[in-house]
Parts: C-alpha cells; sequence; structure tokens
C-alpha cells in the first residue's frame, strides 16, 4: 500500500484508517471484476496486472473503451461506487492481477477531509475521461484500418504479442475483418504475421 502515489499524499490519521479497511483482491486472467448494471461497492486500485473496461454488444461483438494498468482506478467502477449507481461497461482482467478494495464509507471520508488525495482522485478521472472521449472522436471519425495501423505502430516494441481475435475485441470489430487488413499490411510490408505476435517492419 506505501507504494502507490496517493498514499503518501494522505495524513497520518488517514494512512491508520486507510490500512485498517482496505482489503487485498487478487484474480486470474479473464476474471470478471463487474457486470454492465451492476452496482459497485468498493474502487479497485490495482498494484500489478491489467484490465480492460468494454461493452458487449446484444450481437456479441465487443467494444474496449480503455484498459487499466499499476497504480490505476477506474473511472465506471469509481463513479459506480460514488453514487451507487449502475455501472455504464463491463471490466475484465486482462493479466492476473493483484490489488486493493476501498469500500464506498472509506472512500467518501478520505475525499471529504483529504484534499489533495480527492485532486488525485478527480485528476485521475479526469486523464480516464478525457483518454475515453478522444478515443470516441477517434472511432467516429477514423476507419478501422486506420486504428488498427495507429495502435500497431504505437506498440513500445516491433514484436507485438497478441491475436487477431484480441485486436477485433480491442477496436470494437471481427476477426475476419482484422485478418483480412493485417494481411492487406502484410503484403504492403509494413509488418510480418507470425504465429501468436506481430512483427513491424
Amino acid at each position: 500500500m506505501e507504494d502507490f502515489y496517493f498514499y503518501s499524499l494522505l495524513s497520518d490519521e488517514s494512512q491508520r484508517l486507510l490500512k485498517s479497511h482496505i482489503k487485498p483482491i487478487s484474480l486470474k486472467e479473464k476474471a470478471i471484476l463487474y457486470y454492465a448494471g451492476d452496482v459497485c461497492t468498493d474502487v479497485l486500485v490495482i498494484e500489478s496486472g491489467n484490465v480492460r473496461v468494454f461493452l458487449q454488444g446484444d450481437n456479441g461483438e465487443v467494444f474496449t473503451l480503455y484498459t487499466l494498468g499499476s497504480d490505476e482506478m477506474c473511472i465506471v467502477n469509481t463513479f459506480s461506487t460514488i453514487f451507487a449507481s449502475a455501472a455504464l461497461a463491463n471490466a475484465e482482467v486482462l493479466k492476473d492481477l493483484n490489488g486493493w478494495l476501498i469500500n464506498k464509507e472509506i472512500l467518501m471520508k478520505l475525499l471529504q477531509t483529504e484534499m489533495y488525495y480527492s485532486n488525485y482522485v478527480f485528476s485521475l478521472i479526469s486523464e480516464n475521461l478525457s483518454s475515453l472521449i478522444n478515443k470516441i472522436e477517434t472511432i467516429k471519425f477514423s476507419s478501422i484500418k486506420d486504428r488498427l495501423e495507429d495502435w500497431i505502430f504505437s506498440q513500445p516494441s516491433n514484436k507485438v504479442k497478441t491475436t487477431h481475435e484480441e485486436i477485433a475485441m480491442l477496436l470494437g470489430t471481427n476477426r475476419p475483418f482484422i485478418s483480412k487488413l493485417l494481411k492487406d499490411m502484410e503484403k504492403e510490408e509494413k509488418i510480418k504475421l507470425h504465429r501468436g505476435f506481430i512483427e513491424i517492419l
């Protein structure tokens, strides 16, 4: 808990309060944190691992809103907890997760009494919301091909470990279409497809 940036923003009294009430959580890959319509009672702070927040249509197609990593909190989860409202999306563990749960009572107390902590939480919410709005604008005005290329070429390594299915879920489309676009990119000599990863040329 001491490793989280926000912990240092708290007074000694609030640190003791948080330590006495916070609960550890560990979940395996593909575990569901919450479904759309659930009312969350705790806010998750991620220590390690990754979470994907997504929408799922009636036809089964999945659209990823955003992903989360270490030292991050989810705006859907946070809003649902603070306002006791139904979550607007689903959340799934992408990579084995370790983290902490802060219940609503403690969260509200910290937000009301700790100015620096409340600023930190709302800055995270603002960043996530801004990222989400940018993604919606990109979806509205960009083609799937443009979004696919933007995603691939923004990866930190020239060897991107992923599957066609995972990319399709991330971009909100179907696997056959992604496979076709990837093959087109390979013909254009932008990438080379391998089993389990994509090599950027």
